[in-house]
């Protein structure tokens, strides 16, 4: 049968065939497959531990969090919703039950190297999946569909001799071949950990390597790095940067393998670097394209433009559905950081809120990546203040930089998203203030009152005169009569309290409250002046 032919390109289907030889034999091994492994798969699923298993047809599903002991309920569950396979790590060798179950189910069952976290596996099966892309007609140049990067990875690594991984301008793997080449400390680390260790891109760095990298089109050559402590050598390698015209798409970067790295391996690499470019654009296109419009449609709903129903059929959501928006805000100032760190960031809440609900939207406006959240109960409103501090906690880790996180309310109409996107706002302004990093509105929530009022007290100036006004003009630079009547208001009116919180005598403190009435004229035994002075100095 042919493959169908889309705008002169040839559709290249997905299959577990694909994936498996993508990831290779150190990252994924074949443990069932009761009806082969070409078979269709749409997407990567990463199963929520805390909800029930929710999976559609062709999904390749990873199984986080469920041990050996849960694994064949868990099996049954997602052969029931039509999954393609089930991705589970495993410590030592399946239970010959285990393997049973998954022929018994009809559903694959692949199994994963311990050393590679769920969020590298997930980018990895993602990547495959989207880069099996469309083929020309005729090729590629390389026999390759176009966006498919770890095809080209393996051709390259054919071409010039070398395994070969392709990079995006950070040190972060894309693609990787999947030969048999002998391979040295260095790109089993960049593989598992799917990017370039620090160590290393602190080397290149001190070589000069990316700079001569950046800066021609030329291919570089690295003979001499070692090991973090010195015990042994790399191998040489030869990199090249792939360009389409002056915007910089990645690299390739090729280790010696059985025989030396040549002129004829660097001629090679070269004219890969130009077909590349191609496939690198391809590859980014698609998925970048998409978040991209799911971006400017939250955008266009958290600022409250556009018709509600229109934003929201072209979002997949159901307007009258319940919502979280979360705000995940850089605390940094410098502008080249924030726009490094805001790409890095939408990757990690991107990747965090495949586990939560699939129909999830992200857009970053400024320092604050916003992520809209659908839930349907309150189990799920649970999730995703835990999506919120999962993010948090590994923020520090992968991106190096802090994070302050707010989580609104629940809105039942995806026409108070504008209202929420306000309350994640407010949050965010008060966690600089409190020096927290996360809170949810009903954490924040007297606060959130206070600055809705002093907003409102800043169009309308004249709310903060009154007798308050008369203690500030008696007090100058002291402050005593203010902070006596703040004292006072704080302790509930118990005066040795008060007393004690500025440090004073007790009839210190009484005489100095009774020169506060005096000169502002207030009436403490009524509650409407109590309140009213109490707003007037907390709102100053």
């Amino acid at each position: 049968m042919e493959s169908p032919v889309v705008d002169g390109h040839s559709a290249v289907e997905a299959t577990l065939e694909r994936i498996v030889a993508d990831l290779g034999s150190g990252v994924v091994s074949v443990l069932a497959a009761p009806v082969g492994l070409e078979v269709a798969v749409s997407q990567a699923v990463i199963h929520d531990p805390a909800a029930p298993v929710d999976v559609e047809r062709g999904d390749v599903v990873l199984a986080v969090g469920v041990g050996v002991d849960q694994a064949a309920a868990f099996l049954q569950e997602a052969a029931r919703g039509g999954a393609a396979a089930v991705l589970l790590k495993l410590r030592a060798a399946p239970d010959r039950e285990l393997v049973d179950r998954a022929e018994h189910e009809g559903l694959a069952l692949l199994g994963v190297a311990p050393e590679i976290t769920w969020a590298q596996l997930h980018a990895l099966v993602r990547t495959s999946i989207i880069s099996s892309g469309l083929a020309p007609e005729g090729g590629s140049g390389y026999g390759t569909p176009v966006g498919d990067l770890f095809s080209l990875a393996n051709a390259v690594a054919a071409m010039v001799g070398g395994p070969t991984t392709i990079e995006d301008p950070q040190s972060r793997v894309l693609a990787y071949s999947s030969d048999d080449q002998p391979i040295d400390v260095g790109r089993r680390q960049t593989i598992l950990g799917r990017q370039v260790p620090p160590y290393y891109v602190k080397r290149l760095h001190e070589l000069g390597v990316f700079r001569r990298l950046w800066g021609s089109d030329e291919v570089v050559r690295i003979d001499d790095i070692r090991d973090p402590d010195g015990s042994a050598r790399l191998r040489p390698r030869l990199a090249v940067a792939v360009r389409a015209g002056q915007e910089i798409l990645g690299s390739i970067w090729v280790a010696e393998g059985d025989t030396p790295l040549g002129p004829e391996a660097e001629a090679a690499l070269r004219q890969a670097s130009q077909i590349a470019a191609l496939h690198l654009v391809r590859n980014r296109s698609g998925e970048a394209l998409e978040r991209r419009m799911r971006g400017e449609l939250l955008r266009s709903l958290l600022d409250g433009r556009g018709p509600t129903n229109v934003l929201a059929d072209r979002l997949g959501l159901e307007p009258d559905a319940s919502f979280v928006v979360l705000g995940f805000e850089l605390q940094t100032s410098e502008e080249a950081e924030i726009a490094l760190q805001r790409e890095r960031a939408l990757d990690l809440i991107s990747l965090y809120c495949e586990a939560f609900r699939r129909r999830s939207a992200q857009v970053a406006v400024g320092r604050t990546v916003y992520t809209l959240l659908p839930i349907d109960d309150t189990a799920r409103e649970t999730a995703a203040i835990r999506l919120g501090r999962d993010v948090l906690e590994r923020s520090d880790e992968a991106l190096s930089v802090r994070l302050h996180v707010g989580v609104s309310s629940v809105v039942d109409h995806l026409r108070d998203v504008p209202r929420a996107r306000d309350e994640v706002d407010q949050i965010l302004r008060i966690l600089v203030a409190k020096a927290q990093r996360f809170a949810t509105f009903d954490d924040v929530r007297a606060h959130a009152l206070l600055l809705e009022l002093r907003t409102h007290v800043a169009a309308h100036p004249h709310l903060l005169a009154g007798r308050v006004d008369r203690l500030v003009a008696e007090d100058g630079d002291a402050g005593i009569y203010v902070d006596t009547l703040r004292a006072y208001l704080d302790a509930f009116g118990d005066v040795p309290k008060a007393a004690r919180a500025l440090d004073v005598h007790p009839n210190t403190f009484r005489y100095r409250l009774r020169r506060v009435v005096e000169i502002a004229g207030l009436d403490l035994d009524d509650p409407v002046e109590r309140l009213a002075a109490e707003l007037q100095l907390r709102l100053r």
